[in-house]
């Protein structure tokens, strides 16, 4: 078992924790003891000299309280003064949503995985995901078509505004020519 450290008996012996199980000691109980004797010799001094004292001295020394805290100027609130009791009272918050978006950019940039050279699209380095690529950078890939009753025709078309797909579909019942 550790000994233990005088500041764990003062707090034992405030009743602010309970460490009876590193009592067992025979000098740590002492040490107890005794802040036990030294706080019960300081309040009963205390106490003393507080019942020493006559009732109008004391009536004189709240009234002077009273006065210094009366006479005190508020300070003006400034917008400095204003932004930073915000802050203050709204730290936690502010701090929260800092953090968070903070950690919501660092996922995506995790996830977001490498760019490629071609304006700046994007591949998912997961296992079996689809590539990911803006709507103007996806190559055609449609060849051919089959539509039911109806004939279709598929254009691939590479401009200055980039790759395009057709598809032209007329119903198997149109007569050409007319």
């Amino acid at each position: 078992m550790a000994k233990p450290h005088d500041i764990d008996l003062m707090e034992h012996a405030d009743g602010e924790r309970d460490h009876a199980d590193r009592l067992r000691d025979p000098a740590a109980r002492e040490k107890v003891e005794a802040i036990g004797e030294l706080s019960e010799l300081v309040r009963g001094h205390l106490e003393l000299s507080a019942d020493a004292v006559p009732p109008a001295r004391f009536e004189q020394l709240w009234d002077a309280i009273d006065k210094s805290i009366a006479s005190t100027p508020a300070k003006p609130a400034t917008v400095w003064s204003r932004i930073g009791g915000w802050f203050e009272r709204h730290r936690g918050h502010v701090i929260t949503g800092v953090v968070s978006a903070g950690a919501v950019a660092a996922l995506a940039l995790v996830l977001r995985g490498p760019s490629s050279e071609s304006g700046g699209a994007t591949t998912s380095s997961g296992h079996g995901s689809p590539t990911v690529m803006p709507v103007a950078y996806r190559p055609t890939e449609i060849e051919s078509l089959e539509t039911p009753g109806a004939d279709s025709t598929v254009f691939n078309l590479n401009d200055e505004d980039g790759p395009a797909t057709v598809i032209w579909v007329t119903p198997e019942d149109t007569v050409e020519g007319i």
